[in-house]
């Protein structure tokens, strides 16, 4: 695969976080043209990257569009939470990691919470190398995924739960979807890696789409008020939509090309 090529696949898989990230808070934070061009740039980044050091060789377009979209995720979520430092008075939950007295505000603390972050990630890829070879692939890519859905189950009943409470349905989401995006990423890698980056992308973007864009009612819970002062984009947000059924259809049209 050329590097132009898998640049464009990241162009996509970050047009996808970047138009979810836009009609989710745009209502509350108005359209921020800098964090909507970031998702964009760390998609193609990040694809391009894979390709040009070899890493993806082997993958199919399916693949490296949904790993570049894990890595742009991973890559903004560390950001946010244990590197920007913003003010949190408007947030009724913190957007950086909060420790049990509260927010974290010195930098060596969140850093090492954040090395924490990663290294969970990379321990749920070291537990996948181990598993029998002798087992089926889908078993495998179904553990990988279960196994990071479960980590980040626990991670968000930490970081929401202590304000919003703790409720088993909406804990087992991410186990759920991770374990589904497992299977379907079985039908394209048997790579321990790129399963794991597969099954993130595919349970982020289940999640996003069937409780966030599809709920009409849905408002982010980070936020103070349920209505956001920039009414305007509860219309104009709409715009976002098509562009975003674009990218699920370059989603479904990849998932369906397994020898690509």
């Amino acid at each position: 695969m050329s590097t132009t090529v898998a640049t464009l696949l990241g162009l996509s898989a970050g047009l996808h976080a970047a138009l979810y990230g836009a009609y989710k808070d745009s209502p509350h934070e108005d359209f921020l043209l800098l964090r909507f061009v970031r998702e964009l740039v760390i998609a193609s980044i990040a694809a391009a990257a894979l390709v040009t050091l070899g890493l993806a060789d082997e993958q199919t377009p399916f693949v490296l569009f949904l790993s570049a979209f894990a890595l742009s995720r991973i890559a903004t979520e560390f950001w946010k939470l244990f590197v920007r430092v913003e003010p949190q008075e408007g947030y009724r939950i913190p957007t950086q990691i909060h420790w049990v007295r509260g927010v974290v505000h010195h930098p060596v603390p969140r850093l090492l919470l954040g090395t924490g972050f990663l290294a969970a990630i990379y321990g749920i890829y070291c537990l996948g190398k181990v598993w029998p070879a002798s087992w089926p692939l889908s078993l495998r890519a179904l553990i990988i995924g279960l196994s990071i859905g479960v980590a980040e189950a626990i991670a968000g009943a930490y970081k929401d739960g202590t304000i919003e409470g703790f409720y088993w349905s909406k804990f087992a989401k991410s186990p759920t979807f991770g374990a589904l995006g497992g299977l379907i990423a079985s039908g394209h890698t048997g790579n321990p890696l790129f399963l794991l980056l597969a099954a993130i992308a595919t349970m982020r973007m289940f999640l996003e789409l069937l409780f966030k864009i599809l709920r009409h009612d849905y408002t982010p819970g980070k936020f103070q008020s349920l209505t956001g002062p920039f009414v305007e984009w509860n219309y104009r947000r709409r715009f976002f939509l098509a562009p975003y059924a674009v990218t699920w259809a370059l989603y479904l049209v990849l998932c369906s090309h397994a020898g690509w």
